[in-house]
C-alpha cells in the first residue's frame, strides 16, 4: 500500500499533457484513481473492528424503516429514538443500501428499540461506506479537473497528488469510517464548492 501511495506522490498530472492524447491522459488518470481506490480502501477495510459511535445503529434502524415500513411511516415512526430526519433522497439511499443488507443478514433490518448489532451486520455498513467513497472520489477528481484546466489550459489533466491529499482526508477517514456518519454523498455538492478554493492554493503550492 505504502507504494502505491508514493506512485501517486512522484506523479504529476500535468506533466502527461505534452506525451499523449487526451485519451491516453485519460486512461492514465482513470488507472491512477482506481490505484487510490484500491489503497485507500485496503487501509478501511482494516478499521472494520474500530471504534463506532452511536451513528452505527442511527444507519442500521434508518436501513430498518426504509425497508420494512410504507413510505407514509417513514418520517412517524418513533420505535427507536433514532427516527428517520434526514432528507427524502438519503432514505432512498438508506432503502438502496437495505436491499443488499436483506441478502447479507435480514435481522439487521427489523425495527426494534434495542440496538442490534452483529459481526455481518458491521462488516456491511463499514463496506457499504467503501463503496460509495466512488462519489466522493468522483467529485474530487471533477473539482480538481476542472481547478487545473482553469489554471494551466484545457488538456491537462489534474494534479493526482492533490487528488490523494483531498481523498485520503484523515478528518473524512475519521468521521465517515471510525464515528460512522456515512457522509461522502452528502459531502459531495458541498467538496464541489469548497475543494474549488483548497485546490486552487494548492495549486501555488505544490509544482
Amino acid at each position: 500500500m505504502t507504494e502505491v501511495l508514493l506512485y501517486f506522490i512522484t506523479f504529476d498530472g500535468g506533466s502527461a499533457a505534452g506525451g499523449g492524447s487526451g485519451v491516453a491522459m485519460l486512461s492514465a488518470g482513470a488507472r491512477r484513481c482506481a490505484l487510490l481506490y484500491v489503497a485507500a480502501a485496503g487501509l478501511k477495510l482494516l478499521l472494520l473492528p474500530a471504534y463506532r459511535s452511536t451513528d452505527f445503529e442511527v444507519h442500521r434502524n434508518w436501513m430498518a424503516i426504509t425497508s420494512s415500513l410504507p413510505l407514509r411511516e417513514w418520517y412517524l415512526d418513533k420505535t427507536s429514538q433514532w427516527t428517520l430526519d434526514y432528507p427524502p433522497l438519503f432514505a432512498w439511499f438508506e432503502r438502496l443500501l437495505s436491499l443488499g443488507a436483506m441478502l447479507v443478514e435480514p435481522a439487521m433490518l427489523v425495527v426494534s428499540a434495542a440496538p442490534y448489532e452483529s459481526a455481518a451486520t458491521v462488516a456491511y455498513q463499514r463496506v457499504t461506506v467503501i463503496f460509495t467513497d466512488v462519489v466522493l472520489l468522483l467529485g474530487v477528481w471533477a473539482q480538481a479537473t476542472a481547478a487545473k484546466r482553469w489554471a494551466e489550459g484545457p488538456q491537462v489533466l489534474p494534479s493526482l497528488p492533490l487528488v490523494a491529499l483531498a481523498f485520503l482526508d484523515a478528518g473524512l477517514l475519521l468521521v465517515d469510517h471510525i464515528h460512522f456518519q456515512v457522509r461522502p454523498l452528502r459531502e459531495c455538492p458541498v467538496l464541489h464548492i469548497t475543494s474549488g478554493c483548497v485546490v486552487l492554493l494548492l495549486l501555488y503550492v505544490v509544482p
